[in-house]
């Protein structure tokens, strides 16, 4: 029963996913392998907002959000806002214990990876479009938007232990 309860998740979590591509609201919806599908990337330019020094991704994705190109929602974490849904399509829980995780997630990577002597990306990386991103170790309001770098939202399985 627990398998079968994991497969029509896992299902529930494709189906899902499939949203994303009808409706990215000037993003970009293309399997890059290895699991990861991204379904929002954008450089930035100063077209959506100016950007000055101060300003975090999460500024740059409300001014996206209010000018009707972007959807997403999220919640507050101990490195910052991490991003839960974009487009509708939501974070999904496969299995959880109080020493794992399994699901499908919502990750930032971009072509950041240090400002000022700060680290904002680990070794992690995607190619796209030509661009070879890192994953973000930051939540997006804690992640430095400059004017010229790229960001995608990628929705990706991962397991993990604490």
């Amino acid at each position: 029963m627990k398998k079968l309860l994991t497969l029509l998740i896992a299902v529930a979590a494709v189906f899902a996913f499939a949203g994303c591509a009808g409706d990215t609201r000037g993003g970009t919806t293309k399997s890059v392998g290895g699991g990861y599908t991204i379904c929002y990337a954008f450089t930035v330019g100063d077209d959506v907002m100016t950007v000055g020094e101060n300003t975090s991704l999460k500024d740059y994705m409300e001014a996206l959000k209010d000018g009707g190109k972007l959807d997403f929602k999220g919640a507050d974490g101990d490195y910052g806002y991490y991003v839960t849904e974009i487009l509708g399509v939501g974070s999904v829980t496969v299995s959880s214990t109080a020493n794992s995780y399994a699901g499908y997630d919502w990750y930032v990577y971009t072509t950041l990876t240090t400002l000022d002597g700060v680290l904002y990306s680990t070794d992690e990386q995607v190619t796209y479009n030509g661009l070879t991103l890192y994953k973000s170790s930051y939540g997006v309001s804690n992640l430095p938007c400059v004017k010229g770098q790229s960001y995608a939202f990628v929705y990706s399985y991962a397991e993990m232990s604490f």
